[in-house]
């Protein structure tokens, strides 16, 4: 209802109205618009995974699934897509069904306990019907982009279309193929709808495990996953993906057994182990992307706790009980007196510039970006620091958010010596409204010279509250209450009720990626729940 519309109404008909209290829907992913570059260079170094993909067998029961319902349509004379689809539908249900049943639900299973899975003890369901295809309408499906979809179309299980199963993958397909048929009924597969008690599919879960692919499966998974990218018809994404598996693979036999954070202080170094297998050009690629991707991680996260202290600071409320607005300069002088409070370095520098090359003199001589795993200048600890500070104190963030600049900086000018091509170059420079790690430095340089609080009306101003209101306004069309912070007459001001919650590093899909890779046998992995090649 546009405006006009309600004084029309008040016009004709005068008077009081009770009406209900407005609803506004909070949104809050990504409020400073960041995160785009860090899943730019997760795309580049890892193509064809996400957070989601840790199984093999999943790609394997999608390639049958689509195969089996096609060939059994055919068999049974029928060619109606819709017939197949559902087919495929049924197919999946059946297996996210048995695992249920097994106390081990995939992803998801709300629909299938509120539908499917309320069939009484005992009785049969029916697959097809009201509650049928209310399951198909409010399921998350195997293929959904936000699972494994877009991994199995990447790594080729199934064409663009989801309609061809590739030749590679047909030996773990029928492979599948002779293990469902020793566990499973044909009646449960056929065209026609059949009424299915759950006695009959416990031996799909317990038999045919997720976790629990067979030696065929792995071969064909370790072919698509990394072999393949040897290929001379091998795609670019298929050629960085094997690039930094072998990267990984070294990585992992120069360190022994690891945990994700050991891993993830060996990238920062960005430094090729001894015996690297693969086309050494691929590798070094992604020792270099990867060594960005740390840093691009800490400046995110040290970013988005600067708008989390910012928060705080504009919650505090005033004599009267009412939240007050800030000044601008009162926000910088606090965050540069719990700087100095917190970093020795900062305290003592007068100068912008001068605590820049304070963090860089504490590289000595290890130097750049392998300081960036030292005490004092991890990015690695830096960030477990920063979540430490978000739940605990807050008014540590601004020292370790200083910090973490000074390192990103002095990360980013040694890896911008590195040659890369002008496609992952972009990646990294590209991107100017998400404050790339580039921008961050050319603008820490330019006030160099300036008084060191002059960081940090910089930080609040433009990479914070400035970053905040531009993204907030970019994606206000859905009418969802994005903002957090806007300027009053006397300063800013929190508009938001809500709190906001404790900011974490991206994702980085090297857990999915370990994963994997030791569920198909590239890498192995330990009791203690560590990674070795």
């Amino acid at each position: 209802m546009k405006l006009a519309d309600i004084d029309k109404l008040f016009d004709d008909a005068g008077g009081v109205r009770v009406v209900a209290a407005l609803e506004v829907r909070e949104s809050g992913v990504d409020p400073i618009g960041l995160r785009q570059i860090n899943l730019d260079l997760m795309d580049n170094v890892a193509p064809g995974i996400n957070n989601v993909t840790q199984h093999v067998r999943y790609y394997t029961f999608v390639a049958w699934a689509a195969w089996k319902a096609s060939t059994q349509a055919a068999m049974e004379g029928v060619d109606d897509p819709q017939v197949i689809a559902d087919l495929m539908e049924r197919y999946e249900a059946l297996y996210a069904w048995s695992h249920l049943l097994d106390g081990r639900p995939f992803r998801g299973a709300t629909s299938l306990r509120q539908t499917i899975a309320r069939t009484p003890e005992g009785q049969a369901f029916r697959f097809e019907g009201e509650v049928w295809e209310k399951y198909k309408r409010t399921r998350t499906n195997i293929m959904a982009p936000t699972e494994y979809g877009p991994s199995i179309k990447a790594l080729r299980y199934l064409s663009l279309d989801e309609a061809i199963v590739t030749k590679q993958v047909m030996p773990a397909v029928m492979d599948f193929e002779a293990r469902v048929q020793e566990v499973l009924s044909p009646h449960l597969l056929a065209v026609a709808p059949p009424s299915i008690k759950a006695s009959e599919i416990e031996g799909f879960a317990t038999r045919l495990s997720v976790e629990d692919p067979s030696d065929v499966e792995r071969a064909v998974f370790r072919l698509m996953f990394h072999e393949i990218g040897s290929d001379e018809l091998a795609s670019p994404a298929m050629r960085r993906r094997k690039g930094t598996i072998d990267y990984l693979i070294g990585v992992l036999k120069e360190l022994g057994p690891s945990t994700l954070d050991d891993i993830r202080k060996r990238f920062v170094v960005n430094r090729l182990p001894a015996n690297i297998g693969g086309a050494v050009e691929h590798v070094t690629h992604s020792a270099i992307m990867l060594a960005y991707l740390q840093a691009r991680q800490l400046q995110r996260l040290a970013t988005e706790a600067m708008l989390l202290w910012t928060e705080r600071v504009l919650t505090e409320e005033n004599v009267g009980g009412a939240a007050r607005s800030i000044p601008t300069e009162e926000l910088v002088d606090r965050a540069d007196a719990a700087a100095a409070s917190l970093d020795d370095s900062y305290r003592a520098s007068v100068t912008v510039g001068g605590y820049l090359t304070s963090i860089v003199s504490m590289g000595g001589h290890t130097g750049w970006p392998e300081s960036a795993t030292q005490p004092g200048t991890a990015v690695v600890d830096l960030m477990v620091s920063l979540r430490e500070a978000q739940q605990k104190d807050p008014t540590q963030i601004p020292g370790l958010a200083a910090r973490s600049f000074a390192v990103v900086k002095a990360v980013n000018d040694a890896l911008k010596l590195t040659d890369l091509p002008q496609t992952s170059q972009r990646v990294i420079d590209g991107r100017p409204d998400r404050l790339p790690m580039s921008l961050m430095s050319t603008r820490l340089e330019a006030i160099s010279e300036r008084p060191r609080a002059s960081m940090w009306a910089e930080i609040i101003q433009g990479w914070v509250i400035g970053q905040h209101v531009h993204w907030s306004a970019v994606r206000g069309g859905d009418g969802n209450q994005r903002l957090r912070i806007a300027l009053e007459e006397a300063g800013w001001m929190r508009v938001r009720k809500r709190a906001t919650g404790n900011f974490v590093p991206t994702a980085d899909r090297l857990y999915t990626m370990l994963a994997l890779g030791a569920s198909c046998g590239l890498i192995q992995r330990t009791d203690d729940g560590r990674f070795g090649a």
